[in-house]
């Protein structure tokens, strides 16, 4: 294995990694309900291959296949999707620490997935609510329509 190197992290990555997990949950809340789980699971499919050709081998093509069959249960059950960021999450870690970055040209790009990844499984664990209706509810705004 090649000599890795741990990038640096601060402040803005964190920040940086709460903005995108808040952009995440609000574009994914325009998404009608009945649509948004089956959309997620597929996101969550997608990022289990990320990582493949990073730096860990075979255990990337285990990490993508175990990814798979949770996203694949996401299909009809919230929490599975959760459950699969929590993975992401770990895996993300084992990369910033040991292997490639998520994204090459940012080597603090794990770093900020896992930030970024257990926001998002809270709100798969709380079912995954559309964000604005429930400000709506809260602080009684104009309606936002849902798209997708």
């Amino acid at each position: 294995m090649k000599n890795h190197i741990i990038p640096e992290v601060g402040i803005p990555q964190i920040i940086g990694a709460v903005i995108v997990a808040t952009l995440y949950i609000s574009i994914f809340s325009l998404v009608k309900e009945e649509n948004r789980i089956r959309m997620n699971a597929i996101v969550l499919a997608g990022a289990g291959a990320a990582y493949l050709s990073s730096g860990l081998g075979p255990w990337e093509f285990a990490f993508c296949t175990i990814i798979s069959i949770v996203a694949y249960k996401g299909l009809t059950r919230n929490y599975m999707i959760g459950v699969g960021w929590l993975l992401h999450t770990v895996w993300d870690v084992i990369h910033h620490l040991y292997a490639d970055a998520i994204v090459p040209m940012d080597p603090t790009s794990s770093f900020g997935c896992m930030i970024c990844d257990p926001i998002m499984a809270i709100w798969f664990f709380f079912g995954a609510p559309d964000i604005w209706a429930v400000l709506r509810r809260k602080f009684g705004s104009g309606k936002l329509e849902t798209y997708i």
